[in-house]
């Protein structure tokens, strides 16, 4: 018998997903499939346990994991594409911290950003949106898109963000698969965003991101076991679980059914930290473009290691943390995945 808790589902926006316009790139609507789960793939610096044999000389400001690698360069936020068609994605799971949020329609996008890894493969990279764009410099990180909405080109051009085109580098510091059809086909590394950004004058040296609050022992009271956790978003095509791999120390990521496993090397996506919260999301215009209220804080669940609690949310310096009682909280050190949703009410937390 399994124990959830669900609150009420409510009725999802129904818009149909359409072309990206004002210089994105069209979009199509084909379903493809993603590999299985690689059972013996495991994800790198998701946990400390390594820091806790030996000792390191710095910490990963992102993660929390200690490294000899110095820690003082700038991080990168890319936009990496959800759709049916992008799917397997390239490079996800290496990123410190996810931000999943919708973006059009019933289909979300995330804001992956890179620090502690530095991936050959990074896609496929799609178009911005002023809230990513508000999330991405609470890092103070060097954003990159392909085309965007008319809010977020308005924040490129005022120089609101150092942000790389990749229409502007197709070609040069980024490159299209054969595999797959246009706008679902293009793809960057690491090495080539910093070779984009030093070409464009941005800084990417002695910037080190703000650091996010890690604890070994960061778990609150209250809490609820949970192994599993289901988003829903109105299509059985995007909607999202989370599965608890003690094995892993990690929620190892499925959509549309279907385990999301890197399309090179198959790892699968598998954060240790879920923090899921709650927004106020209003429809904009007929593309199913979205205005999300990322300011005023609200209800959510922090999640780990098998364990879920319920908590606020507060924007700190354009990031978004977990809050008990008015007291700030941790995560334990390891990737942290941040979804944003329109309500609470479509998350449910299972344990079986």
């Amino acid at each position: 018998m399994r124990a959830w808790i669900k609150g009420m589902a409510i009725i999802g926006v129904i818009i149909a997903c359409t072309a990206c316009q004002n210089n994105e790139e069209p979009s199509a609507n084909n379903e493809s499939d993603s590999p299985e789960v690689n059972e013996e793939a495991t994800t790198p610096n998701n946990s400390n346990d390594e820091a806790e044999e030996e000792s390191f000389t710095y910490t990963s400001p992102l993660t929390g994991v200690g490294t000899n690698d110095e820690t003082t360069h700038r991080a990168f936020g890319v936009m990496i594409e959800n759709s049916a068609q992008a799917r397997p994605q390239t490079g996800l799971y290496q990123a410190d911290v996810v931000y999943e949020v919708l973006s059009e329609g019933r289909i979300t996008r995330m804001l992956a950003i890179y620090h502690s890894t530095r991936p050959d493969d990074v896609g496929p990279v799609r178009s911005a949106r002023d809230y990513y764009i508000f999330l991405n410099n609470g890092f103070d990180a060097i954003y990159a898109s392909a085309g965007g909405s008319p809010q977020a080109f308005e924040l490129i051009q005022r120089g609101a963000v150092n942000a790389i085109s990749g229409l502007e580098f197709d070609g040069i510091h980024f490159r299209r698969s054969s595999d797959r059809s246009a706008p679902h086909n293009l793809y960057t590394s690491y090495d080539d965003l910093v070779a984009a950004a030093e070409r464009l004058g941005f800084t990417t040296e002695d910037m080190e991101p703000p650091a996010l609050p890690f604890n070994d022992n960061a778990i609150s009271e209250n809490t609820i076991d949970v192994n599993e956790v289901s988003i829903s978003y109105g299509s059985a095509l995007n909607d999202v679980s989370f599965d608890y791999y003690e094995e892993l120390s990690g929620y190892i990521r499925s959509v549309g059914g279907e385990p999301m496993n890197d399309y090179i090397d198959d790892n699968p996506v598998a954060p240790r930290n879920l923090f899921i919260v709650e927004a106020n999301h209003r429809v904009i215009d007929d593309v199913g473009r979205r205005d999300i209220d990322i300011e005023s804080g609200g209800r959510g669940y922090l999640i780990y290691d098998g364990q879920a609690v319920e908590v606020d949310w507060q924007n700190e310096e354009g990031i978004i943390l977990p809050f008990q009682d008015e007291e700030a909280l941790s995560f334990l050190p390891g990737r942290t995945w941040i979804s944003i949703v329109p309500s609470l009410d479509d998350v449910t937390l299972i344990n079986e």
